[in-house]
């Protein structure tokens, strides 16, 4: 097991944690700060495998609360068991790092910026960037079709988002009270925002590889933040009802490709506004 050490955890989990320290990847006693993480990926661990139904709870062990302190410190010791190091994740361990009667809530608001910023969420938004940039030249010789390969980025970008909605709307039930939710929401923000910041440079490239250019009004980044948007919508809906059916998937890989359409200028040097306007009138 490895943590990102990149990461400024402290920063990250401040006014959440009772010490900066007990999360600084530099502390000189290593074992504080992993301790700390396992907690975290322990928590994050039990809700993956209730979510898939692997969870070995007991049905009366989860009827109060899915996500206890007795349930997080045993699932810590389990990740604390695959590191070479020797970390203690005791109960008073967990009450040194989210003490009183507010530490578990400070703690699902630490969880929830560390499932925001886990490495395996940053491979997912490296994914679709990545794979559209090696395959646009295939799509300017011909090679692939533009379609296939939204098609394909976009169905894989939808599986990934719903597992984060799902975690998403698993911990917003834990954390329901009101005063928490502008932190959890600033917290998913910026993984939106991180995905956006991603795609904009792959339209750019697309469009000079392309030979294609927007309609007045569109850029890239607004290309990014508008299909970030439908997606994550997409993902909500889908991870909320449960009906994630090809049919679904296939509606939503229409609504991307004709998103991307409609930013496309034929050469008509209308904005979209204006372009609907115009399909509407001008018969």
């Amino acid at each position: 097991m490895h943590f990102n050490d990149e990461v400024n955890w402290p920063e990250v989990f401040r006014g959440y944690i009772s010490r900066p320290s007990l999360a600084d990847p530099h502390n000189p006693k290593r074992s504080v700060y992993l301790a700390t993480m396992s907690f975290l990926e322990g928590g994050l661990r039990e809700i993956d495998d209730q979510l898939a139904g692997r969870s070995a709870r007991s049905r009366d062990e989860l009827v109060s609360a899915r996500l206890t302190r007795d349930i997080v410190v045993r699932r810590a010791a389990g990740v604390a068991a695959e590191l070479p190091e020797v970390v203690h994740v005791g109960e008073g361990a967990f009450r040194d790092r989210w003490p009183g009667n507010g530490g578990m809530a400070n703690y699902f608001m630490c969880l929830i910026k560390y499932t925001c910023t886990a490495p395996r969420w940053g491979l997912f938004l490296d994914y679709g960037p990545r794979r559209a940039l090696a395959e646009l030249p295939a799509v300017h010789d011909g090679r692939l079709e533009l379609t296939e390969l939204i098609s394909k980025i976009a169905t894989h970008d939808l599986r990934m988002r719903i597992r984060l909605a799902r975690y998403w709307l698993f911990q917003l039930s834990l954390t329901i009270d009101a005063k928490w939710q502008a932190v959890a929401t600033t917290a998913y923000r910026e993984l939106l925002d991180a995905y956006s910041t991603r795609w904009a440079p792959v339209y750019e490239r697309g469009l000079h590889l392309l030979g294609v250019r927007f309609r007045p009004g569109v850029t890239p980044a607004k290309l990014s933040m508008m299909v970030s948007a439908q997606t994550a919508g997409f993902a909500q809906h889908i991870a909320a009802t449960g009906d994630n059916t090809t049919d679904n998937r296939d509606l939503f890989v229409a609504s991307v490709q004709a998103l991307i359409y409609a930013a496309l200028d034929p050469g008509d040097g209308r904005c979209v506004a204006e372009a609907l306007r115009g399909i509407l009138h001008d018969r």
